[in-house]
């Protein structure tokens, strides 16, 4: 496997080198919470399973209570002058537009996706990617 020198860009697609990006994401993922017991998630079990664009796949499993969650986790950088949605805890101005007129996530959505994940075979590339199995 080549070495890839700090100087050459990063790949297509990628803000970060995919290490840097992973080590960063990893670090801002520690100051969300287990929904189950409260307890914050630890760096060692935050796994980074995949990443498009500004689009990560994540794996949390807590540390004190050994529940698991799955997350989509969007980056981007925050304009000049203004505080990163990501710290803050809240949706800017622009997501909140664009969310408007969309219904809450329900119950219904939550056994839906739940089902969706019993039988996913973890094949993002299939499900989210480059034409091929859309």
């Amino acid at each position: 496997m080549a070495t890839r020198s700090r100087t050459t860009p990063p790949p297509p697609g990628y803000t970060w080198y995919p290490m840097d990006g992973q080590e960063w994401l990893r670090t801002q993922l520690t100051a969300f919470t287990c929904s189950s017991c409260g307890r914050s998630y630890t760096r060692s079990r935050i796994r980074v399973l995949a990443q498009r664009d500004d689009l990560w796949f994540v794996s949390l499993k807590c540390l004190a209570c050994g529940s698991g969650a799955l997350g989509l986790v969007t980056v981007r950088e925050a304009d000049e002058g203004t505080e990163s949605p990501l710290f803050r805890g809240e949706l800017s101005a622009a997501d909140e537009a664009r969310l408007a007129d969309t219904p809450p996530v329900d119950a219904d959505d939550v056994i839906e996706t739940h089902r969706f994940l019993a039988g996913f075979d973890g094949d993002f590339r299939r499900l989210f990617g480059g034409g091929e199995g859309r």
